[in-house]
C-alpha cells in the first residue's frame, strides 16, 4: 500500500506502521547595504552680485544613487549598465537580442547550515568545522518541511517541524532529511537520484559515528531516531530499497530501545504502539466498512492466494508472518482502522526477531519469504488506499504506489519457475493496478 512504514519496535515504541522554515537568503540581492540619499555640496566660491540681464549659475545636479549590480551578466558588465539579474535573460539583453550569460554564482552556505557536533563520553560538546549546504539543498529542506517529511506518526507534521529544528545541530539528521526530500522529488521527475544517494551515504556514515558514543541528551536521542526514520522512508521511495527499508525499520526499533533516551521526554512520546493504534482510530474512524461485492471478492481471492503459501513456510518467523498478514486481510472486511493498526504488530515480528532469525528472513534466495513479501506489499498498499482515502488522508502516502509496484515486480522476477504459480494472482492484480 501507499504507506510502507517503520513499524512497532517494541512493546512501547512504534517506529511503525516538523521548526518552521527559516528565512532563505536571496542570492541575487546586493550586499552593499541600503541606499543612502545623495548629499549636495553647496558652492563655496567667492560670492558675487548677479548682474542685470545675466542668468544665475545653477548648482551641480546630484547624481541619482543606485545599488550596484554585483552578479550581473557579462554584457551588462562590459557595457557598464545596471543588470536586472533576471533569469534566464535580463531585460537589457532581451531588448537588444543578446544571449544573456551570467558568471558562475558562488556556492553559499544556507541559512540552515548545520554544525557537525561530536558527542564526547563526558557529555561535553565539541564543535568542528561547519558543514556547508548549497542552494539546491535549501530546496530539499523546504520540500521536506512542506511535503516530504515522513507520513508517520499520523498527523505528525508538528512533530517533524520540531524535529527539523534539531537538524541545525546534528548533521546526520540534516543529511537524512535532505536525502528523503531529494528521493521524494526524484519520484516526481526531479532527477535528484545522485544527490539523494550522496546525502543518504553521508547520513548513514555520520549516524554510525554518533551511535558509537553514548547518547548525551534527549535532543540527541530524538535526532538519532528521526534520522533513522527518515532513512527508512527514503528507502521506501527507492525501487531497489525494500530490503534496506526492512533493515532501517529494524534500526528504528534498536535506537528506540538502546540509544534514544526517555520516552516521556521525547518528541515522539506519543508514537508508541498503543498511541499509534489510538491515532489510527481517531483519524480514520471506527465505522465498519461497507464493502462492495467486488471488494469482498478481492479480499477473498487475496486470502486464497495467501493461504496457498502455508505449506512453503517452515521457520517460526515465516509462519507467524503469514498468520499476521492473514489477520490483517480478515480485519479489512469489517474495519479499515483495525486492519491498518495491525500492521504495527506485523512489523514487530521481525523487529523483535534475533539476528539469526532475521538474516535468512530477508535473504533474496528465500523464495517462500519473497512470496510472503509480494502479498504483504499488496495488502499494505490496498489497506492504506481504502483506509486513508475514506478519510481524505491518502495524499501523504500517494507517492508509494510506484515503489510498491516496483518492489513486487522485482520480487516476482527473482522467483524460480516452480514458484511462479504462487505469485500469479497478486501479479495479475499489480498489472491492473499499474495500468490505471
Amino acid at each position: 500500500m501507499d504507506n510502507h512504514h517503520p513499524s512497532p519496535t517494541s512493546d512501547h515504541w512504534v517506529p511503525c506502521s516538523t521548526c518552521s522554515p527559516g528565512g532563505v537568503p536571496e542570492s541575487a540581492k546586493d550586499s552593499s547595504g541600503p541606499e543612502t540619499a545623495p548629499v549636495s555640496i553647496p558652492h563655496t566660491g567667492t560670492p558675487h552680485t548677479k548682474e542685470p540681464g545675466t542668468r544665475a549659475r545653477r548648482g551641480p545636479i546630484p547624481r541619482k544613487g543606485h545599488t550596484k549590480s554585483r552578479l550581473g551578466c557579462f554584457h551588462c558588465k562590459r557595457r557598464k549598465v545596471k543588470c536586472q539579474e533576471t533569469i534566464p535573460s535580463c531585460s537589457n539583453c532581451a531588448r537588444v537580442g543578446l544571449v544573456c550569460e551570467y558568471p558562475e554564482r558562488p556556492r553559499m552556505a544556507s541559512a540552515f547550515s548545520a554544525s557537525v557536533i561530536t558527542v564526547a563520553p563526558t557529555n561535553s560538546l565539541q564543535s568542528s568545522t561547519a558543514t556547508v549546504f548549497t542552494q539546491e539543498d535549501m530546496r530539499y529542506f523546504h520540500h521536506f518541511l512542506l511535503t516530504a517529511y515522513p507520513p508517520l506518526p499520523i498527523q505528525g507534521d508538528q512533530i517533524w517541524m520540531q524535529t527539523a529544528c534539531l537538524s541545525h545541530s546534528y548533521d546526520y539528521l540534516m543529511h537524512a532529511m535532505l536525502g528523503l526530500a531529494a528521493s521524494h522529488l526524484d519520484l516526481h521527475g526531479g532527477n535528484c537520484s545522485s544527490q539523494a544517494l550522496a546525502h543518504r551515504v553521508k547520513a548513514i556514515q555520520s549516524l554510525n559515528n554518533s551511535l558509537s558514543k553514548p547518547c548525551s541528551s534527549q535532543a540527541e536521542g530524538d535526532a538519532r531516531f528521526a534520522a533513522m526514520m527518515a532513512l527508512a522512508f527514503q528507502a521506501s521511495c527507492m525501487a531497489e530499497g525494500m530490503h534496506e527499508f526492512l533493515a532501517m525499520s529494524r534500526g528504528c526499533h534498536i535506537i528506540a530501545n538502546t540509544a534514544m533516551g526517555s520516552i516521556k521526554n521525547s518528541l515522539f512520546r506519543e508514537f508508541t504502539q498503543e498511541g499509534y493504534c489510538n491515532s489510527v482510530r481517531r483519524v480514520i474512524g471506527i465505522v465498519p466498512l461497507d464493502l462492495s461485492e467486488d471488494e469482498e471478492i478481492l479480499i477473498g481471492d487475496f486470502l486464497k492466494s495467501l493461504r496457498a503459501l502455508g505449506p512453503l513456510c517452515k521457520s517460526p518467523l515465516e509462519v507467524k508472518f503469514l498468520a499476521s498478514t492473514e489477520a490483517i486481510a480478515k480485519a479489512a472486511r469489517t474495519s479499515a482502522s483495525e486492519a491498518f493498526s495491525q500492521f504495527a504488530a506485523l512489523y514487530s515480528l521481525f523487529n523483535h526477531s534475533s539476528n539469526e532469525e532475521f538474516a535468512p528472513f530477508i535473504d533474496p534466495n528465500n523464495h517462500p519469504v519473497q512470496l510472503l513479501f509480494i502479498h504483504f506489499v499488496l495488502i499494505e498498499f490496498a489497506i492504506g488506499h481504502i483506509a486513508l482515502t475514506t478519510c481524505n488522508k491518502g495524499g501523504r502516502f500517494a507517492y508509494r504506489k510506484r515503489t510498491c509496484i516496483a518492489w513486487m515486480e522485482k520480487l516476482a522476477a527473482g522467483l524460480p519457475v516452480e514458484y511462479e504459480k504462487y505469485a500469479e494472482w497478486p501479479m495479475n492484480y499489480v498489472r491492473r493496478l499499474a495500468a490505471r
